[in-house]
């Protein structure tokens, strides 16, 4: 998700559909912020009941790793892209 490598990766598929069901994902990438870390580990708990979203989707909106978004902006579609592709028409798909 947001480090490059899914989960509960695995080349076999059924160690891959075991490894959703019981591993514990592990977050040991130095790189992620402790929001970070919380925020994948509340996604991927197992029980959907206590699963981070499972109260709501103001639940998940106001985790500390969305903190930086106003969200009023974003409704309003005020939010600049962090990215704009050059295209050449209305038509170009060379980013697909």
């Amino acid at each position: 998700m947001l480090c490059g490598v899914p989960p509960f990766y695995s080349k076999d598929r059924e160690t891959l559909y075991r490894n959703i069901k019981y591993a514990v994902p592990k977050f040991d990438y130095p790189f992620l912020s402790e929001a970070a870390r919380d925020l994948l580990q509340r996604l991927l708990t197992k029980d959907p009941a206590k699963r981070l979203g499972a109260g709501g989707v103001l639940e998940l909106r106001d985790h500390p790793w969305f903190e930086e978004i106003d969200w009023d902006l974003l409704y309003s579609k005020k939010v600049p892209p962090p990215y704009r592709p050059q295209l050449e028409n209305g038509t170009d798909t060379c980013h697909f």
